[in-house]
Parts: C-alpha cells; structure tokens; sequence
C-alpha cells in the first residue's frame, strides 16, 4: 500500500508536469489518446489478465512445491511474450496514421502527431508486459514491495525525460521517456525475481507444466480484458468527439479518482488473491468467505472516506495541482467535473473488481469472461444513449457506473456457491457504521463547498498547495476520530489480511 501510495503520487506529479509541459489543448488531446491506447492493452498483456492468470496458477504450484516446473513456465511465458509482441510493434510503425485515424476523431495534423507516437508506445506495452509477469510471479510468492516498487521507477524516468529533453526533442520527449521507464521498471522487477531462482531464458515446449492452462486462462482473461479495451477506446473516441479539452480531461479525471483507488484496492486485492487461490485449491471454504468478506470491508472503509473528501474537494485538488502553464482553470473545473462523476462509482466499482478476482481465484474463467464483456457492452450503450440525449461528458463516468453496479449485482448471484456479499449479515453491518462514521465529514465538507470559497482559482502555487493540505488531513483526522468513536480499526485493516489464514508468509 506505501508502495502503491508513492506511485500514485508520483504520477500525478507526472501528470502536473505533462499539463505545465503541454497544455490542455490538441497537442496534450494527442499524447493523452495514443498513450491511452498502450495503457490500454496493459490490460491484455500486462497487469490485468497476467495478475489474474498467473498468480493462481503459481501460487497453486507453490503449494505442491513444484519448484523446477515453475521456473519452466515462467521461461516459456516470457519467451511467448517477446514472439507475440515483435509483430504488433511493427504493425503500429507501418499502419501508425491509419491506426490513429480509424481510433479517433482528429484531424490531419493531430493523426501525424499521434503516429509519431504510437510505436514508441507500443515498445513501451512490451516492457510493462514483461513486468506485469515477473511482478505478478512476485506475488505469487507474497513479495508484494519488489512488485509495487517498480512503478516508480517509470514515472521517475517520465517526469525527468520530459522536463529535460522536451526543449531538444518537443513531443517526441514524451515518447523517449516512456520506453526508457519501460526499461527500468521491467529491469527492477527482473532482478528482484532472479533471487528467487528464475531466469529469463528462451523456452517453447511446454510440456511437463500447465503452460496450455495457464494460456488458456489468460486468453479467456484477456478476451475479457480485450472488452474493457474496446470501451475506453470508445470513451476516448465519444471524447474526441466533443469539444476540445474533453479527452485531456478525461484523462487526467481518471488519474485522480485511481489514485486512492490504486493504493487501497490494489494492495487488498494483490494480498488477497494469492490466499483465495491457495484456499480453494485445498477446499477451504469458509475461508474464502472470510477473506472475501473482509476484503469488500476494508475496501468501504478507506473508499468511501476517500470518495467524500475527493468529491468535495475536487476543484480545489485539480486546480492546485495542474492548475498551471497552459493548462488554464477552466481546464481545471472540466476535469473536476468529470472527476465528480467517476467518484460516485469508486466503491461499487472496487466490489465488482474485487468478486472478479474471487471468480478468477476459483478458476471460473469462462464465466468471469461473459459476465465483463456483458458488463462492457452495457457500458458502451449506456455512453452512446446518454451522449444522444445531451448529457455530454458526464455519459462516459455515468455509464461506466451503472453498468459496473449491474454487474457485482450479478457476481454476486453467480458466485453464490462461494461467498455472496448481498446475503452476508456481518458484512451489511459492517457497510451501515462507515456510513454512519462517514455522516461527520460529509456534513462538514458540503458546509465548506457550499460556502463559496475561491482561493484555488489562483492555480497551482505553495499557498494553495498548503491549504489544500490542511483541508484534506483536518477531513482526514476528523474521519479517523469518527472511526475510532464508531470502532472501525483502520489501523488493523492492514493486520487483518493475515488474520485466520496460518499462514505468517501471507500476513
């Protein structure tokens, strides 16, 4: 979580840095598009579908200690990583413009720009790729700080690159210090892993591992990953469509509402996977209820505190933040505005996250995979009704919420055979104190939105940055005084991951 916690806000130092840098206007429209389509396939090729496929699979084979075939197939994942990334490459290098054009709705100049950029950003996607192995192969073996670590390393390159080599190089900075953070991420996770005994070596036969099942799973995750790709390369391209800024803000909205998100479900779902996997593989049941249920809790206890004092404050954050250079405060007040809609959604959508992974953790792949591309059409549809009946930008956060509600509704129904959080009493209980506990700051943050405060209209500067700080950490404490008096250990959240499971490695 400290790991996730230092990326997150690297990353949005990186995102203050691309705004000062590029602005808001087309040039920014265009980076933020074509990198969105990398970050995109991550999903495919990268942390989703591998976090998803591989770590069951590795963690079951450490049960049966079966060390010498483990390193076999991480050999062979990589091998067939590699092979498959070399032809799309070359295909977003021949075809970049044509590419750009069918994705987006730009014009000449902005599809030139957005081809330079796209195969410096696909290279990048094989790197990050080749991390998302060896850091889901980390958490595997419950080694969680070398894997969530290595983001860093990537936006420490991106800020630096484009801060020094943008006067030589202009745009093509941005492209120049992605692949290179690709390089070092993926280089730091590699040699984390090596103490661990495994080598990057060429492999092809499989035979003697669970090589086939284990791409089996990750096809089936991916076709479900593949959806998601589809949808937010449709969002990206209803955005492109409305008025300019609309992508850019779009972008950086969604940089801020997964900013906690990232650091609270990333940690709970990284520690909570491995241990659902290992606990149906020896038929625990009760466990996987236990875990499931708690994982869901600690999720609404550090979202929904998070979601109220980010949605309060939205304006203030997103205008001392990028507030700055060309990106200008009506800039500021379209992302928030669109940050706002996305964080009604931040809980639910950590629930359905989360009921996947426990799908995924039993092996239920196929079944996971209809219920997301079901979940993504819906998605898709919901954006396109709401775009044609004149709700602007607000379609593309609300879409994705309604559809996200639908389907943990129906996870939940078809999961019912290992836990279903909508029949579980303590659970339910659990949800109706942090509401309660939540009721103080939510009354004292709509008391000061509604005061009309203005000083965060001046931007980004020290003044405004203090400010902003000492608003969040006073809702903050007032949060935990809550807690405390509503008996809600946040401090033991941390704890409770290892609790029942005895098992100390995985606590």
């Amino acid at each position: 979580m400290l790991s996730t916690l230092a990326s997150r806000l690297l990353g949005v130092v990186r995102t203050r840095v691309l705004a000062q840098v590029f602005g808001s206007g087309s040039t920014a429209d265009v980076i933020n598009f074509t990198f969105n389509i990398p970050n995109n396939f991550r999903k495919l090729f990268g942390e989703g579908a591998a976090n998803s496929a591989l770590i069951p699979a590795f963690s079951t084979l450490s049960i049966t200690g079966e060390k010498e075939t483990r390193q076999r197939l991480f050999a062979l994942l990589c091998t067939y990583q590699v092979i498959l990334f070399i032809p799309i490459v070359l295909i977003s290098y021949i075809w970049r413009d044509g590419i750009i054009a069918l994705l987006s709705d730009f014009d000449r100049e902005q599809i030139v720009l957005g081809g330079q950029l796209l195969a410096p950003f696909m290279l990048y996607l094989l790197f990050i790729s080749l991390a998302a192995i060896f850091s889901g192969v980390l958490q595997a073996h419950h080694r969680f700080s070398a894997a969530y670590l290595s983001p860093l390393f990537f936006s420490v390159v991106v800020i630096t690159g484009v801060l020094t080599l943008t006067p030589r190089f202009g745009v093509m900075s941005m492209a120049i210090s992605t692949v290179g953070g690709g390089v070092l991420q993926a280089t730091f996770t590699y040699l984390s892993l090596r103490r661990s005994g495994y080598r990057m070596r060429i492999a092809l036969r499989g035979r003697g591992t669970p090589l086939f099942a284990v791409l089996k799973a990750w096809l089936l995750v991916s076709l479900g990953m593949l959806a998601q790709v589809i949808t937010q390369l449709v969002t990206y391209r209803f955005a492109s469509a409305l008025p300019i800024g609309s992508v850019t803000a779009l972008a950086n909205s969604t940089i801020f509402y997964q900013t906690p998100y990232g650091i609270f479900f990333n940690a709970i779902a990284a520690v909570s996977l491995p241990i659902l996997a290992s606990s149906y593989a020896l038929g625990e049941k009760e466990r996987i209820g236990r875990v499931t249920g708690n994982a869901l809790s600690d999720l609404a206890a550090l979202l929904v505190p998070s979601t109220i004092i980010l949605f309060f404050l939205s304006r203030e954050s997103v205008a001392t933040i990028l507030q700055t250079g060309l990106f200008t405060h009506e800039s500021a007040l379209l992302t928030a505005r669109v940050l706002c809609g996305y964080l009604l959604f931040m809980t639910p959508l950590a629930f359905y996250a989360m009921m996947l992974r426990l799908g995924y953790s039993a092996s239920r792949y196929r079944t996971m995979t209809v219920i997301v591309i079901a979940q993504n059409l819906l998605d898709i549809a919901l954006m396109w009704l709401l775009i044609t009946g004149g709700v602007g930008i607000l379609s593309l956060p609300l879409a994705n919420g309604i559809s996200t509600i639908l389907g943990f509704v129906i996870l939940s129904v078809v999961l019912r055979d290992l836990y279903t959080p909508l029949f579980d009493t303590k659970l339910f209980l659990s949800l109706v104190r942090i509401a309660v506990a939540n009721l103080p700051v939510t009354i004292a943050l709509f008391i000061y939105h509604h005061r009309g405060f203005d000083w965060y209209e001046s931007g980004s500067n020290l003044k405004n940055l203090a400010i902003l700080a000492s608003l969040g950490i006073t809702a903050s404490l007032l949060v935990l005084a809550s807690y405390r008096i509503m008996n809600i250990p946040l401090a033991g959240l941390l704890k409770r991951r290892g609790e029942g499971d005895g098992n100390t490695e995985e606590a």
